[in-house]
Order: structure tokens, then C-alpha cells, then sequence
């Protein structure tokens, strides 16, 4: 039976007694005269209910033997309790139990445990021996009382009859909402329709001005200049004539389900506006063009003062090159090395672009002028965007030399915190490896752009396998706090079923044997990996708790 407490650190030792006739029997002093009454009195009432004796023993400890059940056994064979009888046995010092019972009795083994489960057990562990006896003496008669069923055929009408009710409420709530959803869903996709075919009616009216205007920005501003234009409205034609096919398959008369008809609706919208879009963008950018035409004049004069005045900032810039190139090399340089003949070849086009807008100015081509200038102002945006790269180069390195020496010291400190992890694997060793790899290596002081690519690589590998291996860690710790009521639990788990299988043990069949055997298995498991792995022991621990808990439900069926 189970241990309700550890035992007391001092107990009066007490062999098996002799119970004299008596019912009911305190060699430990633990009942007053009041609390023995009360007992005997639940003695009687268990007989005269159940023709079953019930006999109650309180000594300090079990004593020759100190097994309980082997004590147990021994009062009944001296006090010859050989038919329709039970014995509760405690021992008060020791906080311990036993209960046997005879071969043949009114009251069946599961019943009885029952009884010690739901009434025993509960009192003996608040230490309240009188009221331990009474509810068990109690409990047990409560085993043999038939079931009331009255309340249960009250249930069951009333869940008749609600069951019904709502199966009515249902079905016509259902019907309700399935034609309300047809009607909506009928409207809607009418509506989707309606739109789809306004789309189309919109965007191909759209089509055939955008045509006009092509040939109209071609007589312009030429036939290069026009081509994006062109490009886009034969794009746009294309898809439109997918979006009428998607119509016609609306219209004609084969029956299509609602999901398709709104499908093909939804592509007939869906194109029309991609290509609505992608025409707008093409007008609107000749309509700039044509609204440069009233002040060309005046834009090709600034035009070529702008192109006078850049080889100043070249040269700034072929400066500012020149100091780099002797301080920086490798990557660093890379970024710029070209900058300055870039912006050499650009500005030669730019000048180009500036003589063409003044001589079609000239000649009174103005659609021609527009088109110069925009080229021109366009390449002169990119030798600004060139020169200032270059000139902000000796800033933006200096930054990245320093930014270098922070991400060094950084990745030091992540490589010394790493080695104080006790829980880590091979991908926090191997973040480590890899940083002070990048460390020992070197790093270039003239190559800085190169130097934080490589540490950035770095530091992000360690700064993710150092955020792994915390977690990691952090579960191990909550893993181990557990482990140890796992493992209690476990324990007591098997030694219920280890007990109860040895004292029941001809009833008993292979699968609660089975089940026991997996359990001890399973706690070994857990032992062994306890200092090496406590998730995985933990594991283990509350399978083996499982396992045992199902040995005793197959045991306990066989019994009964």
C-alpha cells in the first residue's frame, strides 16, 4: 500500500497484535474515547449494510515485521480473519498503512480500493486517524449502494427534448441564412459584372485615344523618344484582348458556376487597371515633356551654364580620389576607383546632349529640343551623384574604420561570454571558430569596407548562436528544476504498481507486466541521462510515470 509521509525520526516499535475480539483496537494511543465510539459505531453500520467485518488497528510502528503488508498478513493470521473480513492497519508514528483483505468477501478488491483511494487516503495524509477509519468504513458501504438513476433519465429527457428543439432552430435558421446568402451572393456577383464590363467599355476607349497619342508624341518628339509610349499601349492592347476573352466566356451559353463567373470578372478588373496604369504613367510623362516646350529656350540657356560649370566639380572630385587612392585600398577603393571617369564619359554626353538642344532651338524643332534637354539634365543629375560619392569617400571610410574596430572589440567580448555556456553544440563552436578565425586573420586598416563585411558575417553568426545556446541553457535549467518531481513521481508511480502486481500477482496478465517493465526502463533512462541531459531526462521521467500509471489500469482490469 502506499507511504502516506516519511517516517518519524522516532517510533515506539510494535509487533503484530492480537485484537482480543475487538473491533476496533488504539495501541498508540491516537484516538480519544469519543473518536473510538465513532469508529465502532461505522464498524457496525459497514456489517449490518454489508455483512462485512471491518477491523481497525492504530499502533506506533510495524514492528517483526516492518513491511507492512507482511504485518498486515501476520494480524490476520494471528487473530484468524479468514472470511469476510478487512483490515486497516496504521502505524501513527511512522505515518504509514496497510490494509488486507480475505479471499472472500462482499465487497470486491476494486471496491475496496476505491475506498481507500477516494476516502482513506485523503484523511490519513491530514493525520486525521479517527476520520481516516470512519470515512473508510463509510466508503465502503457507499460501494455497495445501487446507483440513483432517477436524475439520469430526467437528463436524458431534458436533453431530448433541448436536442430537438435545437435541431428545429437550426434547420430553419439554416434555411434562412442559405437563401439570405444565395440572394447576396446572386447580387454581388451582378454587381461584379456590371463592373467588369464598365472596365472594359473604360479602358478600351482609353486604347484607342492612347494610339492617337503615340502618333501624335512620334511627329513630336520623334520616334525614340515615343517608343516607350508605343511600348506600353501594344502591352496593354494585348492584355485587354485577354480580359474580352474572359468576357466572352461570361456571355456565352455554357453554364459556369459562380465561383468561376466571379473569378473571371475579378481578372477582367484586375486587367483593365494594370493597363489603365500602365498608360497613365506613359501620358504623364509627355505631358511633361510638352509642358518644357513654352520654356525650352529658357531651359537649354541654364542647361548649358550647368554644363560649363561641372568639370569643377570632376575636378573636386579627382582631388578627393586622389587622397583616397593613398590611404585606402582593396574593396574600400573599389567603391569609388571609377567615379571620377565615369562621371568624365557622362558629362561628355551631357555636352552632347546641350549642343543638340541649342542647335534644334535654333532650327525651331522644339519637340527635338525637349528631348535633348531632358537627356542632358538626366546626366548631369549622374556626374552630381558621381562627384559627391567620391568627394564623401575619405567621410564614409573613416566611418567604416571605425565602425570596424567597434565590431572587433564586439565580437571579443561575444567570444569570451560564449566560452561560459555550459549548453551550446556544435553550432555555438562553430560561430566561435569562425570569429576568431576572422580575428587572428588580420584586418586590413586601408581595406575598412572589406574588413566590416567580414566582421559583420561574424558577429552575426556568433550573436545567433550565443541567442541559440541561451535558450538552450535557460531550458536546461528550467529542465533540471523539474526533473526532480519527475522523477519522485516516477518513482512512486512504479512502486504503486510494483505492489500492487506482486500482491495481486495470479490475477495479474501480461500487459500491466509489460506496461511496469517499460516504466522501470524508462526511469533508468531517466538516471542515467540526469547529469548530462535533463530535457531528455525529464522526458524520460514522465514517460516512465505514464508507463506506470498504465500498468496499474491494466492491472486493475484484470482484477476485475
Amino acid at each position: 500500500m502506499l507511504i502516506v509521509l516519511a517516517p518519524a525520526a522516532t517510533a515506539q516499535a510494535t509487533a503484530p497484535v492480537d485484537l482480543g475480539g475487538a473491533y476496533v483496537l488504539d495501541e498508540a494511543d491516537a484516538l480519544s474515547s469519543s473518536q473510538q465510539a465513532q469508529v465502532e459505531q461505522a464498524v457496525q453500520d459497514l456489517y449490518a449494510e454489508t455483512q462485512t467485518q471491518l477491523y481497525v488497528v492504530f499502533v506506533p510502528t510495524f514492528t517483526d515485521p516492518t513491511d507492512h503488508t507482511a504485518w498486515g498478513s501476520a494480524v490476520m493470521d494471528r487473530n484468524q480473519i479468514d472470511t469476510d473480513g478487512i483490515l486497516l492497519s496504521v502505524a501513527v508514528d511512522e505515518r504509514n498503512y496497510d490494509v488486507q483483505q480475505t479471499n472472500e468477501t462482499a465487497i470486491s478488491e476494486s471496491d475496496v480500493q476505491s475506498a481507500v483511494n477516494d476516502a482513506l487516503l485523503p484523511e490519513l495524509k491530514q493525520g486525521d486517524w479517527s476520520g481516516a477509519a470512519v470515512a473508510f468504513a463509510n466508503g465502503l458501504t457507499d460501494t455497495q449502494a445501487p446507483p440513483d438513476l432517477t436524475w439520469l433519465w430526467v437528463l436524458l429527457l431534458v436533453i431530448v427534448v433541448g436536442l430537438v428543439v435545437v435541431v428545429i432552430v437550426i434547420r430553419t435558421r439554416n434555411k434562412r441564412r442559405t437563401a439570405a446568402a444565395t440572394k447576396a451572393q446572386q447580387e454581388s456577383l451582378a454587381d461584379l459584372e456590371r463592373t467588369a464590363g464598365g472596365a472594359l467599355v473604360t479602358i478600351d476607349d482609353e486604347l484607342r485615344t492612347a494610339e492617337q497619342e503615340v502618333g501624335f508624341a512620334t511627329a513630336q518628339f520623334g520616334p525614340d523618344a515615343a517608343k516607350p509610349f508605343a511600348d506600353a499601349v501594344a502591352a496593354a492592347q494585348q492584355a485587354v484582348r485577354k480580359a474580352f476573352t474572359f468576357r466572352q466566356q461570361l456571355d456565352d451559353e455554357i453554364p459556369d458556376s459562380p465561383q468561376q463567373r466571379a473569378d473571371w470578372a475579378n481578372q477582367i478588373i484586375a486587367i483593365c487597371q494594370q493597363a489603365h496604369a500602365s498608360i497613365e504613367e506613359q501620358t504623364e510623362a509627355f505631358d511633361q515633356l510638352r509642358s518644357l516646350e513654352d520654356g525650352v529656350e529658357d531651359a537649354a540657356v541654364a542647361l548649358a551654364q550647368a554644363v560649363a560649370a561641372a568639370p569643377a566639380s570632376v575636378g573636386a572630385a579627382a582631388a578627393a580620389l586622389d587622397r583616397v587612392r593613398s590611404r585606402y585600398t582593396g574593396r574600400t577603393l573599389a567603391t569609388v576607383s571609377d567615379n571620377v571617369d565615369q562621371a568624365h564619359q557622362v558629362l561628355a554626353y551631357a555636352t552632347e546632349r546641350s549642343n543638340a538642344a541649342t542647335a534644334a532651338i535654333a532650327a525651331g524643332d522644339k519637340g527635338e529640343a525637349v528631348v535633348a534637354v531632358r537627356d542632358a539634365q538626366h546626366a548631369l543629375a549622374q556626374v552630381q551623384q558621381l562627384t559627391n560619392s567620391a568627394i564623401a569617400a575619405e567621410g564614409s571610410f573613416a566611418e567604416a574604420t571605425a565602425r570596424a574596430e567597434a565590431m572587433r572589440i564586439d565580437i571579443e567580448g561575444d567570444v569570451a561570454a560564449a566560452r561560459t555556456f555550459t549548453v551550446g553544440g556544435p553550432d555555438l563552436a562553430a560561430a566561435v571558430t569562425r570569429a576568431q578565425t576572422v580575428l587572428r586573420q588580420g584586418l586590413d586598416p586601408k581595406d575598412p569596407v572589406a574588413a566590416v563585411d567580414a566582421l559583420t558575417k561574424a558577429n552575426t553568426e556568433i550573436d545567433q548562436a550565443i541567442a541559440a545556446a541561451r535558450g538552450a541553457e535557460e531550458q536546461q535549467r528550467r529542465a533540471s528544476r523539474a526533473l526532480d518531481d519527475a522523477l519522485r513521481d516516477a518513482r512512486n508511480r512504479i512502486s504503486q504498481a510494483r505492489e500492487y502486481i506482486s500482491l495481486h500477482r495470479g490475477g495479474i496478465g501480461p500487459t500491466a507486466r509489460t506496461r511496469l517493465s517499460e516504466a522501470e526502463r524508462a526511469l533508468d533512462d531517466a538516471v542515467q541521462l540526469a547529469t548530462t541531459d535533463p530535457g531528455q531526462a525529464l522526458q524520460a521521467a514522465r514517460a516512465a510515470e505514464q508507463y506506470a500509471a498504465a500498468a496499474m489500469d491494466a492491472a486493475n482490469g484484470d482484477m476485475g
